[in-house]
């Protein structure tokens, strides 16, 4: 088991935080290039991180166990987003519509078609299965395994289940790192420095694309930069990111539906040209919503249910006497 790493949680709670400003629908039409700048990296260092932090040095049933947690909020919460999406998906001006829904079209889109922020945890599921199977059932070599998965993977990707490379190879990077043996900010240092060249490359449009070798420098780069932020930022940003970053799993899950909510209020907000009163105040929305309804589901006992845990809601206290 490892050690809790305070700045993966930072990084967790930056790229959460992000994820769900660029799913606002005002805030991505108001800033397409920062939204295709973004987009290159945020969800790209989630997707390293939870390769680098993947345990697959379990026992089959307690395995099995840990990806129902992640199956069984992403069948419900997937549901409940497509309901939403294809009731009152038009007269909010949804990104995603759906005109006609039956059972069978709502189990094509839960095995092959995820949507909103949910393509992450069926990814993340994908992945870890596959990576699993490949170091611990068929008990390959290091190299041998990782090429097994490497290649099982991107034949996954080649059939048309909803599992992207561009998001995948991001995985392989974070095992990589994770099999090396080395320490996370051993392998990405932190550096004030990886803001010069992130300047260069964030001049061409033309390099936000994640599954690129520009793309994959940008990612590195910005975690680099990050990292480095970690102790000068001040304690209470840095309390509150920690925060965020262990409650990632529940902003996940519920942003979906207080996001779609957000689209009935943007009207309200068109005094401000530039968009970022909105911005605030719906992520905010959003961020405390989530929060709040991973801590009803401890309280009333659902979680145990849902997420085959006692509890997923971390309090900010802990949170705050970890990252101090």
């Amino acid at each position: 088991m490892q050690d809790r790493v305070l700045q993966i949680d930072y990084l967790k709670g930056i790229f959460i935080m992000l994820m769900v400003i660029f799913h606002l629908r005002l805030v991505e039409i108001t800033y397409p290039l920062t939204r295709e700048a973004v987009y290159t990296f945020h969800m790209s260092a989630f997707m390293l991180i939870s390769g680098y932090l993947a345990n697959i040095h379990k026992r089959p049933r307690t395995f099995s166990k840990s990806v129902l947690r992640l199956a069984l909020p992403y069948v419900l919460f997937e549901m409940i987003y497509v309901l939403m999406v294809y009731w009152v998906g038009k007269s909010l001006h949804a990104n995603n519509t759906i005109d006609h829904l039956s059972v069978i079209e709502m189990l094509k889109r839960l095995a092959t078609q995820p949507t909103g922020p949910y393509w992450y945890l069926h990814t993340l599921i994908v992945c870890l299965v596959i990576y699993y199977i490949s170091y611990k059932a068929l008990k390959l070599k290091s190299v041998n395994a990782f090429l097994f998965m490497s290649l099982a993977l991107f034949g996954v990707t080649r059939m048309p289940v909803g599992i992207e490379w561009k998001n995948v190879i991001y995985f392989l990077i974070g095992v990589l790192m994770n099999r090396s043996g080395r320490p996370f900010m051993d392998i990405i240092k932190p550096s004030w420095l990886a803001l010069l060249p992130l300047g260069i490359l964030f001049c061409f449009p033309a390099y936000f694309k994640s599954w690129t070798l520009p793309g994959i420098v940008i990612t590195l780069l910005v975690i680099s930069f990050l990292l480095w932020t970690y102790p000068v930022c001040g304690k209470f940003i840095r309390r509150v990111f920690c925060y965020l970053g262990r409650n990632s799993l529940s902003i996940v899950v519920f942003s979906a539906i207080f996001t779609v909510l957000t689209k009935s209020v943007s009207g309200y907000f068109s005094f401000d040209p530039t968009a970022l009163s909105f911005l605030v105040c719906a992520t905010v929305f959003v961020m405390a919503g989530c929060l709040i309804c991973a801590w009803i589901c401890d309280k009333v006992k659902l979680s145990r249910f849902i997420f085959l845990k006692e509890k997923i809601y971390v309090p900010f206290s802990e949170t705050a006497k970890q990252a101090s």
